[in-house]
């Protein structure tokens, strides 16, 4: 065989060079990491505390996507094939909760119930309590998020520089009455129940 051509030498590495770039294009295109801090999809929600929309507050609808680029939600609002880029401070989750350790009302609790509304007055979740039909308004403390459920760390006087971050419910551990929350794949923090919001 004779020697290659010098040309035909460049053109060998410049289709090597393409390839190569295909597949490192092809492999980025890949389901992106799992993400801890981010509200997963098909999660309903209300919209709230919106200023330039506020006919829209109270809206229902349903998180499509999270943009990490802008920190917004893209959801699908309710009866409507219309969305709204939305911020996280401006949805409430209606996520399942358990009830907890109500003093004054111990038939509530080990009941199961769907977060209805935050009153950021009374600092308490009004609470859709399935079995008995009725809503109830608890403080956080009395509310076990489900496992799996993303929310907003607040409040916190020993790591302030958490307060603000989003991360996802691991566990809820009885004895302590504290959350384990994944807020990175690398941290995992626990977290008073309290200092947890949806």
């Amino acid at each position: 065989l004779g020697e290659t051509h010098p040309s035909m030498l460049t053109t060998i590495n410049n289709l090597a060079t393409v390839l190569l770039g295909m597949r490192s294009s092809m492999g980025s295109s890949a389901p992106p990491a799992k993400r801890f801090d981010a509200i997963p999809n098909g999660t309903v929600v209300s919209l709230k505390g919106l200023v330039n929309a506020s006919d829209r507050n109270g809206d229902r609808g349903v998180v499509k996507q999270y943009i990490p680029s802008t920190g917004r939600y893209v959801v699908e609002l309710e009866d409507s094939d219309s969305t709204m880029s939305v911020k996280p401070s401006n949805l409430l989750q209606h996520v399942h909760v358990r009830i907890h350790n109500v003093e004054s009302k111990p038939e509530f609790n080990g009941k199961t119930g769907t977060i209805i509304t935050w009153c950021p007055s009374k600092e308490r979740y009004n609470v859709y309590i399935i079995a008995l039909k009725k809503v109830v308004s608890l403080k956080p403390n009395n509310v076990v998020l489900e496992t799996g459920t993303v929310a907003q760390v607040t409040g916190l006087a020993s790591k302030p520089e958490l307060n603000g971050k989003w991360g996802t419910i691991k566990e809820w551990i009885r004895e302590s009455g504290r959350y384990e929350v994944q807020l990175s794949p690398q941290q995992i923090i626990r977290v008073k129940m309290e200092n947890m919001r949806v």
